[in-house]
């Protein structure tokens, strides 16, 4: 339940009311997102909503925000909308510019991205007065645990598949030469395509800054860009996404 504050404040009142769709739009704001993000129509409209909520944090904090994937995504195709963005939302609806620029990348900046967007969510939930939607504001960590995970069981059963087959061979010479030879160099080829998909894995998130939950990992974590001292009206700043 969003607070008395929020509520009764004149910038939400304005951001809400604002509609990212052209009603006499064919292939209107939220259809072209949901298409390109392979979205349903009610988590378009779910992330759109979380989208105004982040808006009005980076408006309102002392030090902006930080979005999620998600959120950034959606930031992201708002921007494209160059007219829209530039010359009805920010004079009009936040009454002040508010940019999105790219992160100066590395580890220093993952860091204070990641602590940037933790702060985001404190403040989601002492604002609105609810925590922020986890399909929405989720942490990308999980993601890179999950391939961890898929790499760790490949290996595993591959290793056993390998003994299973040769344990099944009826000449006990053959099966120990082959325990010898073949498992070493079946499991430093795995090891071998293994590094080929943590060295990309480690170079797509370097160059993408994750390091958010879910944004920031997004998730992620952290997050890849960031709202410059150039907003206006005490916005702040406001990191994060791809």
């Amino acid at each position: 339940m969003k607070t008395k504050i929020v509520l009764e404040n004149a910038l939400w009142a304005r951001i809400q009311s604002f509609s990212l769709d052209i009603s006499k739009a064919d292939f209107p704001f939220s259809k072209k997102l949901a298409k390109e993000e392979n979205w349903t129509e009610d988590f378009t409209a779910k992330a759109i909503a979380e989208y105004k909520k982040f808006i009005y944090l980076c408006c309102t904090l002392p030090n902006g925000a930080s979005p999620s994937k998600i959120v950034d995504k959606v930031w992201h195709m708002h921007l494209i909308y160059t007219q829209n963005y530039w010359e009805e939302f920010c004079p009009n609806v936040l009454q002040q510019k508010l940019h999105h620029h790219p992160s100066n990348g590395g580890k220093g900046e993952n860091v204070k991205h990641q602590a940037w967007f933790y702060e985001t969510l404190k403040h989601y939930e002492d604002i609105f007065g609810e925590k922020a939607p986890e399909d929405i504001w989720s942490n990308q960590n999980k993601e890179l645990k999950r391939n961890k995970f898929s790499w760790n069981s490949f290996k595993f059963l591959s290793l056993f598949s390998i003994v299973f087959m040769i344990s099944s061979c009826s000449n006990r010479v053959a099966d120990f030469f082959s325990l010898v030879i073949l498992v070493p160099i079946i499991l430093a080829f795995i090891t071998f395509i293994s590094g080929l998909f943590n060295k990309n894995n480690n170079k797509d998130k370097n160059n993408k800054d994750d390091g958010s939950w879910g944004g920031c990992g997004g998730s992620s974590s952290s997050c890849s860009s960031s709202c410059g001292s150039s907003c206006g009206g005490g916005c702040g700043g406001c990191g994060g996404g791809d």
